[in-house]
């Protein structure tokens, strides 16, 4: 797709020149035309394209097939951008306002924005509008022409549905009705499109038949009808993209019960947004259906997370998503979800789902650590708070680099929900730990006050311990890597340090006379979990990692260290 649009670029500058007109006429062949646009095939790169008439800056539409749409905003004023750098944009029809993310393509100091299977907001503000502006990095290009926009995009899609059938050149296959039927295996989605619209699929105990409705409007529904052999039958409806953009996926997964279940989803269109999900299950009495959400993306992949036969699905918050930072630089933290006694219902919090979300704590952790963007930092420290991190998460992120990095508009705050009156926030720190609280998180994770009295207890041996029995070379002895204590009663943090790591303490309690954390460590850029028992032995402290992770060899006695001045 980026070759067909560089090499329609270039012919975009040459037909500026003496022999453009005779390149063009040996280069296209015209299709039909309405009273802005020209639809022509395009014998070079085998695709159909709509241009502006008597304009070479404009709305192109490009279509290689009847799955791809792209929509191409070229201007010679665009020049400035810079090649495949994805740009925020505003664009304003006589209709509507639509934001997102547009690719730049530049060649010999030609511009253009492109879009590659826009979502049905994007193509409803086009349809019947006069005209068409944008706005890129605040400047104002256009406005451009959309007469004719309404026709164009149905022409353009008969243009695509006669190359499919060889009108141009090539002949497919036509599909005979025992084609037109697909058997679905358990446990895999199929990617579905308008060209499957009548067909029809079984598995297991289902026969599902697939359709599709178009309105006025520019939007399109797409339409499961179900059926059991034994329950009954009903029906899913999902927005899906219209005309030749619809698409989605269906598949047969065990849902609740080791039963099986139909999972049918819908793709909206957009380089960001959106997939609509819904279920088919059987009950009792009859078949029932019943909608998951609508989440960023194109497609969802279920999977047995906790090995109880049943698959979940493993999502993203979407909220994080522009709270932050731009979408590309955004990473939500985990949301799994899934159907539990015909409810769906988010089960992230479970004990079940802890090591999913501990394995992308640690992950995102990472992420911040290297790239230091809000959008990140602000998914890691949400992963940290559904399992009781929030606070030595944050002691952990850069926040100085992260507030230099943050662009000063994402601390305005114009979602009412989250911000409950707020209009502008401080730093990433607030806008964070603020919107986390309202969304629900658990960003409050102080320590009790007898967990406070031993951590400054063990505090106040400055020095710290040493393995008992260490020599001078080793890790933890006295000279290389003593363990430290420390607490800051102004956060109520504490902090436990070895040789080249650190840990900030998690939940904490105290067992009769054993500490027993969780940590949240670091050191050279990797991040780790581990669940930590400490015990006081007269002046010595035994140490005890349950998961291995820092003492893989069992249970350690430490011995204080002696002052530093006495250290050989």
């Amino acid at each position: 797709m980026f070759r067909m649009l560089v090499v329609f670029f270039s012919l975009f500058v040459a037909l500026a020149g003496a022999a453009g007109a005779a390149l063009a006429a040996d280069r296209y062949l015209p299709y039909t035309e309405n009273r802005g646009w020209t639809i022509s095939y395009d014998r070079q790169d085998k695709v159909c394209i709509a241009s502006p008439k008597g304009a070479k800056d404009g709305l192109f539409f490009i279509r290689p097939n009847t799955k791809v749409i792209v929509v191409l905003i070229a201007s010679t004023k665009l020049g400035w951008l810079t090649h495949e750098q994805d740009y925020d944009i505003v664009a304003h029809t006589d209709r509507r306002r639509w934001t997102g993310t547009m690719r730049a393509n530049i060649t010999n100091g030609s511009g253009g924005l492109y879009l590659t299977n826009p979502n049905a907001s994007f193509m409803s503000a086009l349809r019947g509008a006069s005209r068409l502006s944008i706005s890129v990095d605040n400047v104002s290009y256009g406005p451009f022409s959309l007469s004719g926009s309404s026709d164009t995009i149905s022409q353009i899609g008969d243009c695509a549905r006669a190359l499919e059938r060889g009108e141009f050149g090539r002949t497919v296959p036509t599909e005979t009705s025992e084609q037109k039927e697909m058997t679905l295996g358990s446990g895999a989605m199929i990617d579905w499109s308008r060209a499957d619209f009548g067909r029809t699929y079984r598995g297991e105990d289902w026969t599902a038949v697939l359709s599709g409705e178009e309105s006025d409007e520019g939007t399109a529904t797409a339409v499961l009808t179900v059926r059991h052999r034994e329950r009954g039958e009903t029906t899913i409806r999902l927005e899906t993209g219209p005309d030749d953009m619809a698409r989605g996926q269906i598949g047969i997964y065990p849902l609740q019960w080791g039963e099986q279940g139909v999972v049918f989803t819908s793709f909206s269109g957009g380089a960001h947004c959106c997939t609509a999900v819904a279920f088919a299950f059987a009950s009792t009495e009859a078949v029932k259906t019943i909608d998951l959400g609508v989440f960023d993306g194109f497609g969802i992949k279920p999977a047995d997370l906790d090995g109880d036969g049943d698959v979940e699905f493993d999502l993203g918050d979407d909220r994080f998503l522009y709270a932050f930072s731009s979408y590309v630089e955004s990473l939500p933290p985990v949301r799994i979800m899934a159907l539990r006694d015909g409810e769906v219902r988010d089960v992230t919090r479970e004990a079940a789902f802890r090591p999913v979300v501990e394995r992308r704590l640690t992950s995102s952790m990472r992420s911040c650590f290297q790239q230091s963007s809000a959008g990140i930092c602000a998914g890691a420290l949400g992963n940290a708070a559904l399992l009781g991190y929030y606070p030595a998460a944050l002691e952990l992120v850069s926040l100085e680099e992260i507030d230099r990095q943050m662009e000063s508009n994402f601390l305005d705050c114009d979602d009412s929900k989250a911000c409950q009156g707020r209009k502008r926030f401080k730093d990433f720190a607030e806008a964070v730990g603020w919107r986390l609280e309202t969304w629900g998180y658990q960003t409050d994770a102080a320590l009790d006050d007898k967990v406070v009295a031993l951590v400054a207890e063990l505090a106040k041996v400055k020095d710290g311990f040493a393995s008992e029995g260490a020599v001078p070379e080793s890790e933890d002895s006295c000279g290389m890597g003593p363990l430290t204590f420390e607490y800051g009663a102004d956060k109520r943090k504490a902090t436990v340090r070895g040789y080249e790591y650190g840990c900030v303490f998690g939940a904490a309690t105290l067992l009769k006379e054993s500490l027993v954390v969780d940590l949240l460590c670091s050191g050279e850029a990797e991040f780790w979990l581990d669940r930590h028992v400490y015990e006081r032995d007269g002046a010595a402290l035994m140490s005890l990692s349950a998961t291995g992770a820092l003492d893989a060899d069992g249970s350690t006695r430490f011995v204080p260290c002696p002052p530093r001045e006495n250290i050989p």
